[in-house]
């Protein structure tokens, strides 16, 4: 998985694309053990500093919907994180979505285990926005299964671009955080996209579904780090001159313009 990571880390530096086209059989991922050793190199190469982790397709109806066989986590880069009011270039973010979501903060450093489930009543959780992004030519990974397309992705910064982080939700326990609307306005037109039922995550899953993913791995969080923890909303594929204006309903508003 050494070229894969490699040519990863040089299309995030470069602002390039990989063709996949070019890569032999042997050399994409087919599990989710050779996806985090492309991710590995990828990090490794890249050596940048990191403020925590997303985890994206946590819910198992999201998973069975698109053949995937768990969820897709990925670090976050501190130089990535913007602030709630903010302009994004959209050739710093390539085949990019929109995905409205809560963060938990951590509040001191954690050890990634069983017992970090128990240790909610003392984290943060934040309004928060996930920019995802590829750094693959699209066409030459579209040939490939859900599946494989998923371990691709993985190894691409878990498909990471960009992260806002909103509001604070104060007392968040005593909020019912899964019944909060969120409505996006795109160039002044309303949608609200928000996903309801079984595939509404509460970020408790998400972190206990992080801690069955990595609670072998001997990994932490530091003091301060987030865990962006999964889409609350049907992707927004994002577009040249978009206007983005997301509302949490009594939790406040996220705004965006790409350019």
């Amino acid at each position: 998985m050494n070229k894969l990571g490699s040519d990863l880390a040089d299309a995030w530096l470069n602002k390039k694309l990989v063709d996949l086209n070019k890569f032999n059989n042997n050399k994409i991922p087919k599990t989710r053990e050779e996806a985090y050793k492309a991710l590995n190199i990828f990090y490794k190469k890249l050596n940048k500093k990191t403020v925590g982790w997303k985890i994206g397709a946590v819910a198992k109806e999201v998973q069975k919907e698109e053949g995937f066989d768990g969820p897709v986590p990925g670090k976050i880069f501190e130089e990535t994180i913007l602030e709630p009011d903010c302009e994004i270039k959209f050739d710093d973010i390539p085949a990019s979505n929109l995905e409205c979501e809560y963060a938990f903060k951590f509040n001191k450093d954690y050890k990634i285990d069983e017992n970090l489930n128990d240790e909610l009543h003392n984290l943060s959780l934040f309004t928060a926005i996930d920019i995802t992004s590829s750094r693959y030519v699209q066409s030459s990974k579209e040939k490939f299964s859900k599946l494989t397309q998923m371990y691709l992705g993985i190894s691409d910064h878990g498909n990471g671009g960009k992260i806002i982080i909103g509001n604070e939700i104060k007392n968040w326990k005593n909020v019912e955080i899964n019944n909060v609307k969120i409505t996006l306005k795109i160039n002044d037109q309303l949608t609200e996209p928000f996903f309801t039922g079984s595939k509404r995550i509460n970020p408790k899953v998400s972190l206990k579904a992080f801690i069955d993913e990595f609670k072998e791995k001997n990994m932490i969080f530091n003091k301060g780090d987030y865990l962006l923890c999964g889409s609350l909303t049907q992707p927004y594929s994002i577009r040249m001159n978009d206007k983005i204006v997301v509302n949490y309903e009594n939790l406040g508003n996220i705004k965006i313009k790409v350019s």
